[in-house]
């Protein structure tokens, strides 16, 4: 239903001109054969005229009220066009009150999305979370952009104004938002929308504000990713960092079975070619090597880098990322891509040896992109199945891709990824490091649990999960940079490729443990649980809420064993576990 509606809603604000414009025409129609059945039945002698006068005036009240027996086309027209003009006369008001009508709707809203920003990531993601339903307010600065009449079509609230001025965040009523995203296109001004934000929701009351910013710039990304994971259970405000880059680089990973621990034999791709080193290219070669090092392959992983400045791109990365060395061969080579034939030479010497198994073109341009996949499927032979590039879904090529002309039928097969589209849909950028924590700690859990009913229900998958469960993970995800800083550790920007690997001293563990149970116990207790022998959903009562000296060694087994796996999740979702400095 939370789809259907939006959809509804989105046809309805296209074509209601239309159709009141339709409805208007036949209820006249309406009116002009009542008053002439009525002239005909009381023997009057109306001409043509007449009745149409009589027609139009039903529009305003003044010749509906007449002597005699009213006929049913009559009484439905009489009734029937003062409405529709009514209902013209509302939106006439309504579109030339906008801004006021928006207010209006502002001031009931809650639990809402703010974005901020209309180019296309923007507008994408404001597009997909409308048609999921959700109640969007947009902020865009340009009052000429295209964007925000269509998002106001099918439902937004958008405001003009500098999303960086706190007074516009306050007006977008961000203290009852949900979520805020900016995808300005400045890191700048993406940080200062989140430090205003931070500032607005200081003296919030109710719930908290999870704000995602984009950032460009790899080096200021990890410096943000220190204080990602550092608020505490309580703090109404949340920072998360987002890189379309970086997540396009591992959603392409994720998503192919080659990857995965069980691929096995061919299937597995040992050598890849990765053409332009820009930033995609750069976060593909990271996340490939992080990958075959965390699959603990034997042989190392060879990768070739075709770039017009490969070899310094290549130098730049392993200076910032020395392990990639270790679990990855790189071949950097300086190439010109438009001179496809030394490309398509190079290739073919490397497939009369031993052949690569996957191919990412991560230009730019995307002419010369289509062009360098149909070469490697038509002139070397390469699979089309193992060849991914970067392509805009929106641009010139998109339409050729999806449907190729005679003699580019190999287009189809190849494997196009839109950057904005994958790494901007609402399930991905709603799902920071927190919700990516939150769905690992369930799959923990499940993967240990016993077999009685609750715990059954419990083991679900996370989608089917109830959303009080899911924010159960969410607020254990929560409290982890409280349990690491009161142990004297503290989080950062995942470098050392063994961080996963780290072991807490046994009494660490029974420290952050004992905490992790107290902060659950509080949690609990503040939405209204409390003791019983048996768990009860519906009278919110459970055995363990007791303190911690009283608690089943089971239980706190299970609180141990969740301290001991945190190196690891933290990994996963790029940081890393470090001691604390000592403040100078």
């Amino acid at each position: 239903m939370h789809r259907i509606w939006p959809r509804v809603r989105q046809i309805w604000s296209e074509t209601r001109w239309l159709l009141a414009g339709l409805l208007w025409l036949g209820s006249l129609g309406l009116g002009y054969a009542g008053f002439a059945v009525f002239a005909r039945d009381h023997a009057l002698e109306w001409s043509v005229s007449d009745i149409t006068y009589r027609s139009l005036q039903l529009v305003i009240l003044e010749s509906g009220s007449i002597d005699g027996q009213v006929n049913g086309l009559l009484d439905t027209a009489r009734f029937l066009l003062p409405a529709l003009s009514a209902f013209a006369a509302f939106q006439v008001v309504t579109h030339l009150f906008r801004e006021q009508t928006q207010w209006l709707r502002l001031w009931f809203l809650r639990n809402h999305v703010v974005v901020c920003g209309l180019g296309r990531k923007g507008s994408h993601l404001a597009a997909e979370l409308l048609a999921l339903g959700q109640s969007v307010v947009a902020i865009e600065a340009d009052p000429t952009n295209e964007q925000g009449p269509a998002l106001r079509r099918k439902g937004a609230i958008v405001l003009v104004g500098d999303a960086t001025d706190a007074s516009v965040l306050a007006g977008a009523r961000i203290q009852r938002a949900r979520n805020l995203v900016s995808l300005l296109g400045q890191d700048g001004s993406n940080l200062r929308v989140a430090s205003s934000a931070h500032h607005l929701t200081r003296q919030r009351r109710r719930g908290r504000l999870s704000c995602m910013v984009h950032l460009d710039s790899p080096e200021l990304l990890d410096v943000i990713k220190n204080s990602e994971m550092s608020s505490t259970a309580g703090v109404p405000f949340t920072l998360e960092t987002f890189n379309a880059h970086a997540r396009a680089a591992r959603l392409l990973v994720q998503g192919d079975p080659g990857w995965q621990p069980s691929a096995l034999g061919e299937h597995v791709p040992r050598r890849i070619i990765v053409i332009g080193m820009g930033r995609l290219g750069e976060s593909l070669v990271r996340h490939t090597g992080y990958t075959w090092h965390l699959l603990g392959r034997a042989e190392r992983l060879h990768i070739t880098i075709l770039d017009r400045e490969a070899e310094r791109r290549v130098g730049e990365l392993i200076t910032k990322c020395p392990r990639i060395s270790t679990a990855c061969e790189l071949v950097p080579i300086d190439l010109d891509l438009w001179e496809s034939h030394a490309l398509l030479d190079l290739i073919r010497l490397g497939r009369t040896g031993q052949p690569y198994q996957r191919v990412y073109v991560c230009l730019s341009e995307p002419v010369l992109c289509l062009k360098l996949c149909l070469d490697l499927v038509q002139k070397v032979g390469f699979p089309s199945d193992s060849i991914y590039v970067k392509l805009s879904g929106e641009g010139e090529l998109s339409h050729l891709v999806r449907n190729p002309l005679p003699g580019l039928t190999d287009a189809g097969q190849i494997r196009f990824f839109d950057l904005f589209e994958q790494t901007c849909s609402p399930d991905l950028l709603m799902s920071g490091s927190r919700e990516m924590l939150a769905r690992d700690l369930h799959a923990v859990y499940s993967a240990g649990i016993a077999s009685s009913q609750t715990e059954q229900r419990m083991g679900l998958p996370w989608d089917q999960l109830p959303e009080e469960t899911r924010e159960a993970n969410r607020e254990q995800a929560y409290r982890i940079g409280t349990l690491l800083q009161a142990a004297g550790y503290e989080l950062a920007p995942l470098q050392d490729w063994a961080a996963g690997e780290r072991r807490f001293s046994g009494s660490e563990i029974d420290q952050m443990a004992h905490l992790e149970h107290t902060l659950w116990r509080q949690t609990k207790e503040t939405h209204g649980w409390r003791f019983g022998a048996r768990r009860s959903e519906d009278q919110r009562t459970h055995p363990d809420l007791v303190p911690w000296e009283t608690l089943a060694d089971e239980e706190r087994e299970k609180n141990r064993a969740f301290v001991r796996q945190l190196p690891g999740l933290l990994a996963r979702v790029g940081f890393q576990v470090d001691r604390a400095q000592e403040p100078k």
